[in-house]
């Protein structure tokens, strides 16, 4: 099996320094015969603290390297660079906040070649930074080629 360019989406929880779910978009470009340029963009659903609303947003761009890829099963290592922005909104008088860092990503994924087009995938990874974060992904990837 070869290493493929292609898009999907996913379904994000993430836990640490935020707790939320959110929706992403995923790519990979292929860069090298193991190796992927991998972007990704995260929208976690704001929540309602009672006094307010907080939204978050983050936005990814990893190398993938396929360690094991084989007959129906792909396993990659990966890392990268974060970008998150946070941003509160309370319901009464007083001003909003927006806060963005920088953050360094570790993680591995596995991808499910099950379907000739489509593929089921998951990933965990770690965040280092102003905000720390484990985030769990599931979704699904479509072949481009």
């Amino acid at each position: 099996a070869q290493v493929r360019n292609r898009v999907g989406f996913f379904l994000a929880a993430a836990a640490g320094d935020f707790d939320m779910i959110g929706l992403g978009g995923a790519g990979e470009l292929v860069a090298m015969e193991k190796l992927t340029i991998a972007p990704q963009l995260i929208f976690y659903f704001p929540e309602d603290h009672g006094n307010g609303k907080s939204s978050v947003f983050e936005l990814n761009v990893n190398a993938n390297y396929y360690f094991y890829n084989q007959d129906v099963l792909e396993f990659y290592g990966f890392g990268g660079l974060n970008y998150t922005r946070g941003k509160w909104n309370p319901d009464g008088p007083g001003d909003s906040s927006t806060n963005g860092e920088m953050g360094l990503n570790l993680g591995a994924g596995l991808n499910f070649e099950i379907g000739k087009n489509f593929i089921p995938f998951t990933e965990l990874r770690i965040t280092l930074g102003d905000y720390d974060q484990f985030v769990f992904g599931a979704g699904l990837k479509f072949n481009l080629n």
